[in-house]
């Protein structure tokens, strides 16, 4: 099974993309009101039991081309392995946004700026009742920006040169994804120098050829790609220059504000590196203040970042769904207790409280020497664990550091000394299970949507009952079950 021949895996797969463009093509359902979405164009069980052949069948393709990578005797080079991503985008930049139509909102927040000179920080899309896009807003007509001003300030840009081409606009974030994406696929491979050719090769390939990272950040365009960006920059850049790169991957949270959630650990391990105490209080000042000058910057254009925190906490208790907390809310609900606002605000307030607890560990493992970018996967899973909404995207967060935790882009004091194998354990379970949770968060549209509607007669509850352990609680048996790398 495994000595296909590596071209023929990569045919096989770019057809398959090429099946995405024209079984979902974005040309003639781009400007559709109300706007598409994977169940418009798999209207039937089994049209979505086709999807999922189809997601599982890219899956197969791209772990075989990883398996030949890492067992070659000639390993790929980054321009082999980058060259064929953009291969593989092609057709999907042609493709609609079947999960996610965030894309709409990254277009119409910009036009308020670019187009009406208003702070998409204050006023939501339907506060510009003329513009010939609002109807495509959808549910978050009313809402102001949840986004950082850097992205904010990108969006103001793209629909600058676009201005009324919505088409353009669109296949505008759509190359900001793919530019993002192939560019931290290169930061793996300077993060991961050292490694085994082979192993650094088959890691990189797991960046760069993922589908489920080529669904969200190409067919979807969602801005953590950028996000995702800022932080491998800047760990890349710190380890030459400590503080420009916590510098840049400052610009993480500027972007989307969870990026901020990973810094400390970051922060932590580089200022452990520095060599003396004046250097440790040098760094520190310069990150302080240069964090709070990237911000007043980031937020000139736009005033104070009060009105971005609202948002955010307005967001945050808002509701829950497809997450453990949604699944205990409707369990609740099923067992006939009557839910209140005051049971969702305690149901934040539990979630932030774990959060938090989760936080102040992994910090005292941090200041123990944990390597940070262990931390950082792992508050990210933590976030995602605690949340009262879950989203696609949100695995992404974690997987860039699960491919580079036994490498060399973390060398803290301990590790100076002793080799880093002896220290940091084996990844390939985490890594494993990063991999499987990226297909299961993919497939799960279809229990929320295809088995809800069609089979579970519109229960949300056990849609949840099903989603839940398929999406949280699968991805860690099957990473045991396949073993070790």
């Amino acid at each position: 099974m495994y000595r296909k021949p590596l071209w023929l895996v990569v045919v096989l797969s770019l057809a398959s993309y090429w099946l995405a463009r024209f079984w979902f093509p974005l040309r003639p359902f781009f400007n559709q009101i109300p706007l598409a979405d994977i169940r418009t164009f798999t209207p039937s069980l089994l049209h979505g039991l086709a999807y999922a052949v189809w997601l599982c069948l890219l899956y197969g393709l791209y772990w075989l081309a990883y398996r030949q990578t890492k067992l070659a005797a000639s390993p790929l080079p980054l321009w082999l392995i980058v060259g064929t991503a953009v291969l593989f985008a092609i057709p999907l930049l042609q493709t609609y946004p079947i999960n996610a139509n965030d894309i709409y909102r990254y277009v119409i927040r910009g036009r308020i700026s670019s187009v009406y000179g208003q702070n998409p920080f204050v006023v939501p899309p339907n506060g510009i009742n003329n513009d010939p896009f609002l109807p495509l807003a959808g549910e978050w007509a009313g809402a102001t920006s949840p986004y950082g001003p850097l992205w904010e300030l990108i969006a103001i840009a793209i629909t600058t040169v676009s201005r009324d081409n919505l088409y353009l606009a669109l296949v505008s974030f759509k190359l900001l994804g793919l530019a993002a994406h192939l560019a931290s696929a290169a930061l793996i491979w300077q993060l991961l120098a050292g490694r085994p050719a082979a192993q650094r090769s088959a890691r990189t390939l797991l960046w760069a050829w993922n589908p489920a990272l080529l669904l969200l950040f190409v067919v979807d365009a969602h801005n953590d790609a950028l996000m995702l960006f800022w932080l491998l920059l800047g760990w890349w850049l710190a380890q030459r220059r400590s503080t420009a790169g916590f510098l840049v991957m400052m610009l993480a949270p500027l972007t989307k504000p969870i990026g901020l959630l990973p810094l400390p650990f970051f922060f932590l391990a580089l200022w452990q590196r520095q060599p003396g105490a004046r250097a440790q209080l040098r760094f520190l000042l310069l990150s302080v203040m240069g964090g709070v000058t990237a911000v007043a910057l980031a937020f000139l254009p736009f005033g104070s970042p009060l009105d971005l925190m609202s948002r955010l906490q307005a967001e945050a208790s808002g509701g829950a769904s497809f997450s453990v907390s949604a699944l205990i809310l409707l369990a609740a609900r099923f067992a006939g207790v009557s839910l209140t606002a005051a049971h969702l605000q305690g149901m934040t307030l539990l979630s932030l409280g774990i959060l938090a607890a989760g936080f102040l560990w992994l910090l005292w493992l941090a200041w123990r020497e944990r390597p940070s970018i262990r931390s950082a996967a792992d508050i990210f899973a933590a976030y995602i664990l605690t949340a009262l909404n879950f989203r696609l995207w949100y695995t992404t967060w974690l997987f860039p550091w699960l491919l580079l935790e036994d490498g060399r882009g973390d060398t803290q004091k301990k590790e100076r000394i002793t080799h880093p194998s002896s220290l940091i354990p084996h990844p390939s379970f985490r890594l494993h299970a990063g991999l499987w949770l990226l297909l299961t968060t993919q497939l799960s549209v279809l229990i929320y949507g295809h088995l809800r509607v069609y089979v579970l007669g519109g229960d949300y509850f056990l849609a949840h009952l099903i989603g839940v352990p398929f999406v949280f609680i699968l991805p860690l048996i099957l990473a045991k079950w396949g073993g070790r790398e």
